[in-house]
Order: C-alpha cells, then sequence, then structure tokens
C-alpha cells in the first residue's frame, strides 16, 4: 500500500471514531450528547422526538389529548383526565368530588400529605416543587422546577419533551 493510500485509510479511521459533527448531535449540556432528533433526558439517556405520544387521541381542534386524557366537553380543544369530571369554566374535578358553579372543586377532604403550607387530598404526593401532585398522571422530574405528565420525559437540564418509548445511553464528549 502506498503511503498516501495508508495515510487516506488512516483519515478514514480517525474520521470514524471521532464524534460526529455538532450539527448531527444535540448538546446536553453535562460533558455529553444526543445524535440529531433525539433529547437529551435525565438519567443520561438519549429519546428520539416524535410529535405526539403513543395512544393519543385527536381533539376536534385538530390538537390531541395524551393517553388517560380526552377532550373536555365543555373548552373544545383541551383535555381532561379521563375519569375526571368536568366544569361547565373548563376546569375538571378529580373522581369522588363534584364541580360547584363557580368552577371549584369539593367534596374531598385535603387528609393526604403535608407539601409546605398545602395539606393534599388522599392519593396526592409532593413534588419537588413542595406541591401536591396525582401521580397516576403527572411525574416529578426531582430537579424542584419541572413536572410532565406521564406521556412525556424529563428533559436534562430541566423541560418535557415527547420521546419513544426507546432509549439509548448519552455519548460522552472526548
Amino acid at each position: 500500500m502506498s503511503r498516501l493510500a495508508s495515510g487516506m485509510a488512516a483519515l478514514v479511521l480517525l474520521a470514524s471514531l471521532a464524534p460526529p459533527a455538532a450539527a448531527e448531535t444535540v448538546d446536553c449540556g453535562n460533558g455529553n450528547y444526543c445524535p440529531a432528533g433525539y433529547a437529551c433526558l435525565v438519567g443520561g439517556t438519549c429519546g428520539q422526538l416524535i410529535d405526539v405520544p403513543r395512544g393519543s387521541t385527536k381533539t376536534s381542534t385538530g390538537g390531541f389529548c395524551e393517553p388517560g386524557y380526552v377532550e373536555h366537553r365543555y373548552r373544545p380543544g383541551a383535555c381532561a383526565p379521563t375519569r375526571y369530571q368536568q366544569c361547565k369554566n373548563g376546569f375538571a374535578c378529580p373522581p369522588g368530588s363534584t364541580c360547584t358553579e363557580n368552577g371549584q372543586c369539593e367534596g374531598l377532604e385535603a387528609n393526604g400529605p403535608a407539601c409546605g403550607n398545602t395539606r393534599c387530598i388522599a392519593g396526592r404526593v409532593c413534588s419537588s416543587k413542595n406541591t401536591c401532585i396525582n401521580p397516576d398522571l403527572i411525574q416529578d422530574c426531582g430537579n424542584g422546577k419541572t413536572l410532565c405528565t406521564k406521556a412525556a420525559a424529563c428533559q436534562e437540564p430541566r423541560g418535557c419533551v415527547y420521546v419513544a418509548p426507546e432509549r439509548i445511553p448519552q455519548t460522552k464528549k472526548e
């Protein structure tokens, strides 16, 4: 093999070992990156970006409701948790409670855990934001700032994003 050919082979090998170009990657801000078209997720993984979570339903206004939610009957295009009572003002009340005329929920006692100065209704948990959340519908990203629906993933360093369920590990920058 000539020197030129062996030099070219070495360059090709080095290029294949180098991290992808910046336009082909997403900087996670933690010394790692994900491929383009992926999001950096909490926990050191990457998820392929999608527009709509699997199992979503289309709304009358062309949007979508995530799995576990239905279009609100009094507020077209808005979504309400499936088992919640839908109030005329666009709010929704959890099972066991009813909507009042002014759109408040009544009928449930706040006898769950205390989050700061607020006591939660039964079945709720305290989030890292020190608020009450329904763990069947909401996930806490654990950073004291971000709460996501169950259909979304917690993005690094904060935020929520829709990704396919499969995950790949983030790659260390060299």
